[in-house]
């Protein structure tokens, strides 16, 4: 298939039912599963199609062998559409992995939209995942201060 023929199925899915979704993932020939949505979301270019994984009822929650969900790692890939995406599919905000969270990620990458929109759907500053430290903690560790003054707002 051509990638201009790829791009326009990928784009005409967006916003569609999950019915729709799942049949312009089909074309794609992308199984609607939780491996596939961990796979999309660790690639930029694979935005719309992790989002379209998401509109098909893909289990916002899915989690990699070591734990990552699939919230963490479109955090930490920089894919904020399809981290709201996930979150407005009741993923879990604060789910941790190997001492990180979704919020603790975005300071990793000093992504301060991204830590907004986690901090809007619930996420929490102080919350040190075992074994890691806060997203808090990890703002002042790095000196960001534009991370340190929203975290400090949001910790209030």
């Amino acid at each position: 298939m051509k990638l201009w023929m790829l791009l326009l199925l990928v784009v005409a899915a967006c916003g569609r039912s999950p019915e729709e979704a799942k049949k312009k993932l089909a074309e794609l020939q992308v199984p609607p599963t939780a491996e596939s949505l961990i796979a999309k979301t660790k690639q930029s270019k694979d935005e719309d199609v992790a989002k379209m994984l998401v509109q098909a009822g893909v289990d916002p929650n899915a989690r990699q062998e070591n734990g990552m969900t699939a919230l963490m790692s479109a955090t930490f890939n920089g894919q904020r559409d399809v981290a709201k995406a996930l979150l407005e599919q009741g993923a879990q905000v604060n789910a941790d992995a190997k001492g990180f969270n979704a919020l603790s990620l975005a300071v990793e990458r000093g992504d301060i939209a991204m830590a907004e929109l986690l901090l809007k759907h619930g996420a929490e500053a102080k919350t040190r995942p075992p074994g890691g430290l806060s997203a808090l903690e990890k703002a002042q560790q790095r000196q960001n201060a534009d991370l340190i003054k929203l975290l400090e707002k949001a910790a209030k």
